[in-house]
């Protein structure tokens, strides 16, 4: 991981820095997932997108908490 602070970036160095960590991701798993079966490969490419989504939706959940909490 690395030690670099997503607060301390902002705009298009933040988006690089992401984009970058994903391509890293992508990197190590993608030569695994490129040898499936097309049919496996569409499965777990959408089980990815459910997962992202499903945790993106329960941080936003809780910022939103954490922001009504301590603002009123």
């Amino acid at each position: 991981m690395s030690s670099v602070s997503l607060k301390s970036l902002s705009g298009f160095g933040r988006e690089a820095w992401l984009k970058k960590k994903w391509m890293r991701l992508w990197d190590q798993i993608g030569d695994r997932i490129l040898r499936l079966p097309k049919r496996e490969q569409t499965i777990l490419l959408e089980d990815f997108r459910v997962a992202i989504e499903s945790r993106i939706m329960v941080m936003e959940r809780i910022n939103n908490a954490e922001r009504g909490s301590s603002g009123g």
